[in-house]
């Protein structure tokens, strides 16, 4: 049981108004509703009348410091709310959700966000310290959330006795990942009885956004963690090496990204790794489905309706085993399509010894850890000819499909790239550049 669930007999609930009852008789909410309806009549007052480009930078930074303050108070309204509905166990017996389920359902939140709110809930009625201090804006709901995730039925007690000292803690480390980080090692030390982490401990959650991106969120324990942090941040750090390689050669055509980009691209690095390590039969590990509808043939789509973007479906098509599903208006497939970017195991070979690594010059990649580009692209004519097929590493694969960029085949079949500014690059061979003659 959680150390913070609520009683297992809640009292009853207040029988709802007579609907029978004229509106007249009813009297008009009970305590503080009328309070909180006036609030936050005045809160829409306030977003929608105030002229904030006519402020000072100075009443500017005391507005967000004010409005800050009456975020974290209303926070403590609020959790306070939740953990009385919470402890009544009112949702589930007037509509049969749990507490945070319902949250979610009624005002369409996120599904993690209700369970994070009901947690915060059950730790400030424990914690009486802590709720007056998010009423006074010491701390915040997130300060909140931190010790709510670290405390459980071993070390409840613990956070009871120290929560003064947590508190105080916010005023000697300014920056809230350290403070988080500092409150997690002390709860930590306080369960001496914890149990070794569990394979089930991890999850990792994939949700689809609406411009057809994914957030990946997840929690990560033991050695999963460990390896994976390591894994990621070597791959990170190989793959900026290659952005500032790129960079020196190319300083206005080639940004270098922030590290958290690199580190979704080295998550990404990782899985194409994985697959072609355990890759056993014939072409690529990716094989990739596009769906293709004959009224709109010039719009691809995942089997699932969403449209995918021209650079995606030309990067991942371009080595690929492709699928392409033309289907009616009806959604019925009417041609199953074929594997159209498919290089023979005799072309990657050639090419692959031809080449002896990715041809983008100045890079070290090995040729096995090389796609094969069609230098023409295969939408405009190109062929799945030796003389069409470079080898590139999956970083300057997507660099080359880049607006701007563009690539063609010279003689004896080496290559010259074009960068957005108009710099021509030639390509490289076990990296060595082209002689003169070619």
């Amino acid at each position: 049981m959680d150390a913070l669930e609520p009683p297992n007999n809640p009292p009853p609930d207040n029988p709802p108004p007579d609907s029978t009852t004229p509106d007249s008789c009813r009297s008009s909410g009970p305590p503080g509703i009328d309070d909180v309806t006036a609030l936050v009549a005045r809160v829409r007052e306030l977003a929608t009348s105030t002229p904030v480009g006519e402020c000072s930078d100075d009443d500017l930074e005391a507005m967000t410091s004010a409005l800050e303050a009456a975020r974290r108070a209303l926070d403590a309204a609020s959790a306070a709310t939740v953990g009385e509905l919470d402890a009544r166990g009112a949702t589930d017996r007037r509509h049969g959700h749990a507490t945070r389920t319902w949250i979610n359902a009624t005002h369409q939140l996120p599904s993690e966000e209700g369970g994070r709110r009901v947690k915060v809930a059950r730790l400030l009625r424990c914690c009486s310290l802590l709720r007056q201090a998010l009423v006074d804006g010491r701390i915040s709901a997130d300060h909140v959330r931190v010790i709510a995730n670290a405390t459980n039925a071993r070390n409840i007690d613990v956070v009871v006795d120290i929560q003064q000292h947590l508190i105080d803690l916010t005023d000697e480390v300014v920056l809230f990942r350290y403070w988080a980080a500092k409150v997690t090692d002390l709860l930590r030390v306080a369960d001496t009885d914890g149990r070794e982490p569990r394979p089930e401990d991890n999850s990792l959650r994939f949700d689809r956004q609406f411009d057809g991106s994914s957030r990946l969120s997840g929690t990560l324990v033991g050695d999963s963690r460990d390896v994976i942090e390591n894994v990621l941040d070597h791959l990170a750090d190989r793959i900026f090496r290659k952005f500032a390689e790129d960079h020196a050669a190319a300083p206005d055509d080639c940004p270098i990204p922030h590290r958290s980009a690199l580190l979704a691209l080295a998550l990404a690095e990782a899985c194409r790794l994985a697959a072609g390590a355990t890759h056993r039969t014939a072409g690529t590990a990716a094989d990739v489905t596009y769906v293709i509808h004959s009224d709109e043939p010039q719009v691809v789509r995942t089997p699932n309706g969403e449209v995918v973007d021209h650079h995606t479906a030309a990067v991942a098509c371009c080595d690929a085993a492709f699928h392409g599903i033309v289907v009616d208006s009806m959604g019925v497939p009417v041609d199953a399509g074929r594997e159209v970017r498919f290089a023979t195991p005799t072309q990657r070979r050639a090419a692959r010894t031809r080449d002896g690594g990715c041809v983008f010059p100045g890079c070290d990649a090995h040729v096995n850890h090389t796609d094969l580009h069609h230098v023409e692209h295969w939408e405009h004519g190109g062929s799945t000819d030796l003389d069409n097929l470079a080898c590139l590493c999956r970083h300057h694969h997507g660099v080359v499909h880049r607006t701007g960029w563009s690539m063609r085949t010279v003689e004896h079949q080496w290559f010259e790239l074009t960068s957005p500014s108009g710099a021509a690059l030639s390509s490289q061979r076990h990296g060595l550049t082209a002689p003169i003659a070619a």
